[in-house]
């Protein structure tokens, strides 16, 4: 077990998908540093036209107030600031929690399993497992292990670098206390163990579908197609929004918002642990009685 978890390691820092990803998510940390960078009150002032200088003042601060009330919604793709104290000047914690963003690393973990497992199934490379002897659960859950270290990579690209690059630019934006840095720590280990479900998701699509175009569409209509159309549906109806919040869907933005509380963190990943389990039970299940040729 342990030299196929080294083999599938060795294989994902190898794979040249996985290392466009990498860059991918470079760029996304730049994406993150740029938005916010470029919304202050001098640009919005501009953006709010003619009208007399005391309205324009007003709507900043009504702005401004909607944003730091604004509690989490699903739907909401991308990266977003709501729920910071101040949409204008955005601390570095903020900044951090922003950077995850919604649906973003879930199209990444498509696109990498995409790579690494449905590619195997059309290259006709996942036969070789039969030939050399070893036992399929453990070559499924080696696969597991090496895509969720993978998206875990990918994840610590993205944040950690716009992290940096804004203390390094901004500062902490505020006083500085080691229980902070100590939170965002937990905040991305929760990050982890959430994503390692959507991985396990995503494994059992790309073993069932055994190609990797269908791998990434699946994906992101899951992940990025239900939620969109949820939103319209969230805060509407009482049972809905109860039978959602029980989602990994759901969870797995919540899970980084910057209004979420420990209360939410803690119930994200209780909800990702019975996902991952049953998700990675079935996938294994599908994947011992296939015949692969």
């Amino acid at each position: 077990m342990y030299r196929l978890i080294k083999a599938e390691l060795f294989k994902l820092f190898k794979n040249k998908t996985f290392k466009v990803l990498c860059i991918v998510a470079i760029i996304l940390s730049i994406i993150v540093i740029a938005m916010t960078s470029i919304i202050t009150e001098d640009f919005l002032l501009k953006a709010l036209g003619d009208i007399p200088k005391e309205q324009k003042v007003i709507q900043l601060e009504q702005i401004r107030g909607a944003s730091s009330e604004a509690i989490f919604t699903p739907g909401q793709l991308g990266f977003h600031v709501s729920g910071a104290k101040d949409m204008f000047n955005i601390t570095t914690i903020e900044l951090f929690h922003t950077a995850f963003g919604v649906g973003a690393i879930e199209i990444l973990i498509g696109v990498l399993v995409a790579a690494f497992l449905a590619k195997e199934y059309s290259e006709g490379t996942i036969k070789n497992i039969s030939a050399y002897g070893k036992k399929r659960e453990h070559y499924y859950i080696a696969k597991w292990i090496a895509i969720t270290v993978g998206a875990a990579i990918i994840m610590a690209i993205t944040v950690g670098l716009a992290t940096i690059i804004n203390i390094i630019i901004n500062g902490w934006g505020e006083p500085f206390k080691i229980i902070q840095l100590m939170g965002m720590l937990k905040t991305f280990g929760a990050a982890v163990i959430v994503n390692s479900a959507v991985v396990a998701i995503i494994m059992l699509i790309a073993t069932l579908v055994k190609s990797n175009g269908a791998t990434i569409g699946i994906s992101v209509a899951i992940f990025v197609g239900i939620p969109l159309f949820t939103s319209f549906l969230y805060g509407k109806i009482d049972w809905f929004d109860n039978l959602y919040e029980l989602t990994l869907l759901y969870n797995v933005a919540i899970v980084t918002a910057i209004s979420a509380n420990s209360t939410d963190v803690i119930k994200a990943i209780m909800i990702s642990l019975v996902t991952l389990v049953a998700a990675l039970g079935c996938g294994i299940a599908v994947f011992n009685k296939q015949d692969i040729k």
